[in-house]
C-alpha cells in the first residue's frame, strides 16, 4: 500500500512566495549555528537522528543535518509536512502504528523511522517554513511536557537564526539598505492589505557613465559616490518613504497611498537636486538622474512591475526629463528591441532569414552600371520584413554588429564570385560599422575571404560613415590602408552630415565620397542644399575623389548632380534594391540606356 499524501496548509501560497524570495532557506551549505542547534537537540534527546527541515513544493530540504547523509526526501515522504499543515507539533511514537505513517518510504526503509517528535519553525506572520524534529529508529514513550517544552525552546533558537538570515538576504551590504527582494517582499504585503501604492525607480547615471568611474577611479569612489548618493536621496525624502537600493547607483523607494498627491513635488526636488554636481573625494560628479513611477493597485499589479518601474526611470533618463510615470508603448518599443536583438543572434546562425539586396549605382556620363550596393533584409520568423533602420542601429550598441558585417562580408564575396563565373562584372559595395573598422578583425576577415575566393580585391568597396573616424583615428587609418593595398576602394558615406569634418577628405586615403541623401530632398536653385552639395562636389573632385550621389528620386535631381561633376548615382529614380535575380534581369534590360541624361 502507499502511505497517504501529506495534507496542505491553507496559505500555501504564501508559504511558498516565501520560501521563493528566499534562497537562503534552502541553500545547500551549512550554517554553524543552525549545525549545532541540530547536535545540541540530538545529544539532549539521546536520539541518532535530528533535522531543521525546510518543506518546499515538492522536496523537503535539510537546512541542517545531524545523523543523514541525505540533503533532501520528497515531500511525499515527509513527517515534518503534517506539522507544517497544522502548524503544531506532531510526534509520533511508533510509526508502525500510525496510519499515517506505517507504508511511508522512510519507515519501511532507510533510515526505518519509528520514533518522530517535531515542532514547527513558525515566522512572523504565522508562515511555516519547516520543522526541528528528533527521530529514532526505535519506538518511545511520549515525550514528556518539560522536555516538549526544550524541543520548543531549541526550536526558537532555529527560528531567530533563520530570521537573521531572512534579514541579511534583505539588506545591501554597501549602503545598509533594504534591496529589491524586501522591496518585491513589502510591496506584496501592500497590495495584499488592499492598498494602493507608487513604486519609484531612481537611476542616478548611465551604464557608461558607471563603468567609466569604475574604470577610472576605482570601487572604493564608485562605493563612496553611491553612499554620497544614498545620503542625498535620504536626506530629500520624507521620513515615511522606505529607500531601497536595488542594483548599482539604482534606487527605488514606495509611497504610501495616503501620500501620494505630494509624490510629483518629491520628485521635482530629486531632479532639481541632482542636476548639479555631487562631490565625492573631492571630485565633482553629475549624475544623469532618471525617475520611473507606477501605480500599483490590488488586483491590478503586474508580476513584472519592478522590470517595468526601472524602464521607466531609464527613458526618463534618456529623456532628460527628470521623471516619468511608466508608458506602455514606450515599455512595448523597449521589449521589441531586446527581442530583435536575441533574435538577430539566431539570424545571423540560420540560412533562411538573412539576405542581401543589391542597389544599382550608375555612372552618370555612360549611363552604365558598373557597381551595385550590398543591403541587408531580415525576414523574421514572426514579425516578418523587419527594416536594417531599425535593427543596425541595435546591433551597433553590442558585440553581434560584429558577427552582421561577418556575414554580409561572407555573403558579398560569394556573390561576386558566383556572377563572375557567370560572366557577370560587377563591383559590390559594402557598409562596415564604426566598431568594425576599430580593431583588424574585420580586415583580417575580407583578405582571407578574397583569398579562398581567388578575388581581386578591385571588386570589393568598403563604406563607412563619418562615425567611424570619432574612436582611435589611428586605428581606423591603419585598417583602411591595409584594404586599399590590396586593392579595395573606400568610401565614406554619408557625407555631410553627422561628424561632418572637412579635413576628413584631406586626410582619409578614400576613394570616394558618397553624398548624403538628406542633401537631395530639396534640391533647389539658391536653397542651403543647392550650394552645400555643390561646394562638397568640387572640393571633392579637387582632391580626386569621385563624388556618388545617394537618394536620386527625379530626372531634374539627376541633370543638376552631373552638371555640377558628380560621377556616379543611386536612388528609386535608377533602381530600387533588387533580389539577386531580379538585378540581372534589370541589367540586361538597361543595357544601352541613357536614364534620360541625354
Amino acid at each position: 500500500m502507499r502511505a497517504p499524501y501529506p495534507p496542505l496548509p491553507l496559505n500555501e501560497l504564501s508559504r511558498q512566495r516565501l520560501i521563493d524570495a528566499h534562497p537562503c532557506f534552502v541553500e545547500s551549505n551549512t550554517d554553524a549555528f543552525l549545525d549545532e542547534v541540530v547536535k545540541i537537540a540530538a545529544l539532549y534527546f539521546n536520539t541518532p537522528i535530528c533535522l531543521i527541515t525546510i518543506v518546499e513544493r515538492n522536496r523537503q530540504w535539510f537546512r541542517a543535518r545531524f545523523g543523514v547523509d541525505r540533503p533532501e526526501t520528497p515531500r511525499a515522504d515527509s513527517f515534518c509536512a503534517y506539522s507544517v499543515a497544522t502548524g503544531e507539533s506532531v510526534e509520533v511514537c511508533d510509526a508502525l502504528q500510525d496510519d499515517r505513517f506505517r507504508y511511508n518510504n522512510l519507515v519501511t526503509g532507510e533510515p526505518g523511522i519509528r520514533y518522530y517528535a517535531g515542532v514547527p519553525l513558525v515566522l512572523e506572520g504565522g508562515l511555516v517554513l519547516g520543522n526541528l524534529c528528533v527521530i529514532d529508529t526505535r519506538p518511545r514513550p511520549p515525550m514528556s511536557a518539560a522536555d516538549m517544552a526544550m524541543l520548543q525552546q531549541i526550536a526558537r533558537l532555529a527560528i531567530a537564526r533563520l530570521d537573521e538570515m531572512r534579514t541579511a538576504a534583505f539588506v545591501d551590504g554597501t549602503t545598509g539598505l533594504f534591496n529589491h527582494a524586501k522591496l518585491d517582499e513589502d510591496i506584496s504585503d501592500a497590495l495584499e492589505r488592499g492598498e494602493t501604492a507608487l513604486a519609484v525607480a531612481i537611476e542616478l547615471v548611465s551604464p557608461a557613465q558607471r563603468n567609466d568611474m569604475l574604470k577610472s577611479l576605482g570601487f572604493q569612489f564608485l562605493t563612496d559616490f553611491t553612499l554620497s548618493v544614498k545620503n542625498t536621496l535620504r536626506s530629500l525624502l520624507p521620513a515615511s518613504w522606505e529607500l531601497y537600493k536595488i542594483s548599482t547607483l539604482r534606487f527605488a523607494c514606495v509611497v504610501p497611498g495616503d501620500q501620494l498627491e505630494q509624490a510629483p513635488a518629491v520628485f521635482a526636488t530629486l531632479a532639481e537636486a541632482f542636476s548639479r554636481p555631487i562631490h565625492c573625494q573631492e571630485l565633482p560628479v553629475l549624475p544623469q538622474i532618471g525617475i520611473g513611477v507606477l501605480r500599483l493597485e490590488p488586483d491590478q499589479t503586474p508580476d513584472d512591475w519592478l522590470r517595468l518601474i526601472v524602464c521607466a526611470a531609464d527613458e526618463a533618463r534618456k529623456a532628460g526629463k527628470g521623471w516619468s510615470y511608466y508608458d506602455e508603448q514606450m515599455d512595448a518599443a523597449q521589449q521589441r528591441s531586446t527581442r530583435l536583438l536575441n533574435d538577430l543572434a539566431d539570424a545571423v546562425r540560420a540560412h533562411d532569414q538573412l539576405r542581401l539586396v543589391f542597389q544599382p549605382r550608375v555612372d552618370l556620363h555612360s549611363g552604365e552600371c558598373l557597381s551595385v550596393e550590398a543591403l541587408l533584409r531580415w525576414t523574421h520568423p514572426t514579425l516578418g520584413e523587419v527594416s536594417p533602420a531599425e535593427f543596425i542601429p541595435l546591433a551597433e550598441k553590442t558585440p553581434l554588429i560584429h558577427a552582421v558585417s561577418f556575414w554580409v562580408i561572407n555573403q558579398a564575396i560569394t556573390q561576386i564570385d558566383a556572377w563572375r563565373r557567370e560572366g557577370v562584372d560587377l563591383k559590390v559595395a559594402i557598409n562596415v560599422s564604426a566598431e568594425d573598422l576599430n580593431n583588424d578583425h574585420l580586415t583580417d576577415e575580407i583578405v582571407r575571404l578574397l583569398a579562398r575566393n581567388e578575388l581581386d580585391g578591385s571588386c570589393l568597396e568598403v563604406e563607412f560613415t563619418e562615425s567611424a573616424l570619432i574612436g582611435d583615428f589611428s586605428v581606423v587609418i591603419t585598417q583602411i590602408e591595409r584594404l586599399k593595398a590590396i586593392g579595395v576602394e573606400i568610401a565614406i558615406d554619408d557625407f555631410g552630415s553627422g561628424y561632418s569634418n572637412w579635413s576628413y577628405l584631406r586626410d582619409i586615403p578614400a576613394n570616394i565620397v558618397k553624398l548624403d541623401r538628406s542633401f537631395m530632398d530639396d534640391l533647389q536653385p539658391g536653397g542651403k542644399d543647392w550650394n552645400i552639395v555643390r561646394a562638397l562636389i568640387s572640393l571633392a573632385r579637387e582632391l580626386g575623389q569621385r563624388v556618388v550621389a545617394e537618394g536620386i528620386e527625379t530626372e531634374q535631381t539627376l541633370k543638376v548632380i552631373r552638371d555640377w561633376g558628380c560621377q556616379e548615382a543611386q536612388g528609386f529614380y535608377i533602381s530600387r534594391p533588387l533580389e539577386t535575380g531580379d538585378l540581372i534581369a534589370w541589367l540586361e534590360q538597361q543595357a544601352g540606356s541613357s536614364l534620360g541624361l541625354a
